[in-house]
């Protein structure tokens, strides 16, 4: 009787030990499964908010009657959500920094343009820059901040500007076109997307590429860092999520 009580203590002890063994297996495999499952939805989550954001600047260049071409420098208001942060400077400069300008058609041609009523028939200007997060941060009111990620300060954001041209009308050569020079007064830019890749940290990456005929190539890259790993949309070996859009406008009424 002790002989058996003997064996099957042992039994029990050595199966004890291989249900610990596999538990721990599963609850790893388990850990590795959850970990690579926020992994793909983190970056499914980073691929569609660049989409929308390259969609959302694609759809207006295409409708552009005018894009400011490289070398133009452009100033909004001196604000702080306008700062060319990346430079320590209230201009922007087209082509070497990351800034696209134009100017959009009237949405109903004809019509009134004037500061404090219809505005339909304004031409207006639109922008779209990046600079770093923590810029963001500590531009704007705590209603509109991002939530506190200090691992991810350095990335970049999109902004967009927006303003009516009031005024503006073409001449008949199209050779007063304005160029914004800080005379935009309690306007703020607003955000667009956030977790932009620096265009520091990658070869031959360029937010916004223009063409002096109306066509901008926009290329993209996100990165986020999170628990322990860095995501990069898309990959690092990977090239940047590109766009070409022709502006079918382009200066249409111009000789």
């Amino acid at each position: 009787m002790k002989r058996n009580r003997a064996f099957t203590l042992i039994e029990v002890l050595i199966t004890l030990l291989i249900l610990g063994i596999l538990g721990l297996a599963f609850v790893r495999i388990l850990g590795t499964t959850l970990h690579a499952t926020g992994r793909i939805n983190a970056e499914n989550e980073l691929l569609g908010e660049v989409q929308i954001a390259e969609q959302i600047i694609v759809s207006k260049a295409m409708a552009a009657w005018y894009l400011y071409p490289p070398g133009t420098e452009v100033e909004f208001n001196g604000g702080a959500t306008t700062y060319n942060a990346l430079a320590g400077s209230s201009t922007w400069t087209v082509g070497s920094d990351p800034i696209l300008a134009m100017i959009l058609p009237p949405k109903k041609p004809g019509g009134g343009c004037t500061s404090g009523g219809p505005t339909e028939g304004c031409y207006r200007l639109l922008a779209y820059y990046a600079f770093p997060r923590i810029h963001y941060q500590a531009s704007v009111g705590p209603t509109q901040q991002l939530q506190d990620d200090p691992r991810n300060d350095d990335t970049w954001v999109l902004m967009e500007f927006r303003a009516n041209l009031y005024g503006f009308v073409p001449d008949t050569t199209c050779s007063n076109i304005p160029v914004p020079d800080g005379s935009f007064s309690g306007l703020s830019g607003r955000l667009l997307v956030e977790y932009v890749q620096p265009e520091t940290e990658a070869p031959n990456y360029t937010i916004f590429n223009v063409q002096p005929d109306g066509r901008v190539v926009l290329h993209l890259r996100m990165r986020k860092a999170i628990a322990g790993t860095t995501l990069k949309v898309p990959r690092a070996s990977q090239p940047p999520l590109s766009l070409e859009v022709n502006a079918r406008n382009f200066l249409r009424g111009c000789p």
